[in-house]
């Protein structure tokens, strides 16, 4: 008896089947994706104004302890804890954080360090994305503010601008 060639593969049906099912993992997975890089940003910025604030904190406090030096510079010399904190102070504060501590904007990377760390507050308001996750530093009378604007989402996918603030008190 004589054997037969039978070809083994794949129907062309079978085929569009896997390929209607790849299509829709793709969908599913491009959305879930999209919500947790938004989420993975909003995460990004309040830590870092939350390490913002707490080493500015950190700072003030060890100054008002005695005497030393700020670890923020004037352009590359020693800024004393006898220093006024004002907003001179503030300048050489953002510098640091900008600078020195390398923080970049986890909304748009490649903002510019004197555009994301400034004097200027960040809007409220939701439809401004520009100001996503600027943050500003002022100071005045002892005081230092820091605020940083961080986006979120509602349940209908519109963007909600929310500034954190913070007051941080000054040595004296």
């Amino acid at each position: 008896m004589k054997k037969l060639n039978v070809k083994k593969g794949f129907s062309l049906i079978e085929l569009l089947v896997v390929i209607a099912i790849i299509g829709v993992l793709s969908a599913v997975g491009i959305t879930a994706y999209t919500g947790y890089t938004a989420s993975a940003k909003e995460q990004a910025a309040r830590t870092q104004f939350a390490q913002t604030v707490s080493m500015i904190n950190a700072e003030m406090a060890k100054c008002s302890l005695g005497s030393g030096n700020y670890a923020w510079k004037n352009s590359g010399a020693d800024v004393g804890c006898t220093t006024t904190v004002d907003a001179t102070m503030a300048g050489y504060i953002r510098t640091y954080v900008s600078d020195d501590l390398g923080m970049k904007n986890p909304y748009d990377q490649t903002m510019e360090a004197g555009t994301y760390v400034s004097a200027t507050a960040p809007s409220s308001t939701p439809a401004t994305t520009a100001d996503a996750g600027k943050i500003s530093i002022t100071c005045a009378s002892g005081t230092c503010t820091i605020k940083q604007r961080v986006n979120n989402e509602d349940a209908n996918d519109n963007t909600i601008a929310t500034v954190l603030s913070q007051d941080v008190g000054g040595a004296s």
